[in-house]
């Protein structure tokens, strides 16, 4: 599964079960939306760590890395070169 689907699929049924959304769209704003917000923020972190095995930095954890599903790949893709 590539990692755009991993975030969408964790996203919709973790982060924003409640909001009855089935799908995201790669460049949808997730954070304007009220998608994400801190608590989620920490969830999502410890999954991209664990399923992409990756270490997210804290100088990392800016708004612009999570603001979308584009965002959040481009993320994964720099800490995985790492």
């Amino acid at each position: 599964m590539s990692i755009l689907k991993n975030l969408e699929n964790y996203l919709l049924t973790e982060i924003a079960a409640g909001l009855g959304k089935k799908t995201l769209q790669p460049d949808e704003d997730l954070l304007e939306l009220g998608i994400i917000d801190s608590l989620g923020l920490m969830k999502l972190i410890s999954f991209m760590e664990e399923t992409f095995a990756i270490k997210i930095l804290d100088e990392d954890v800016i708004p612009d890395n999570f603001q979308s599903l584009n965002s959040m790949v481009k993320l994964v893709e720099l800490q995985a070169q790492n």
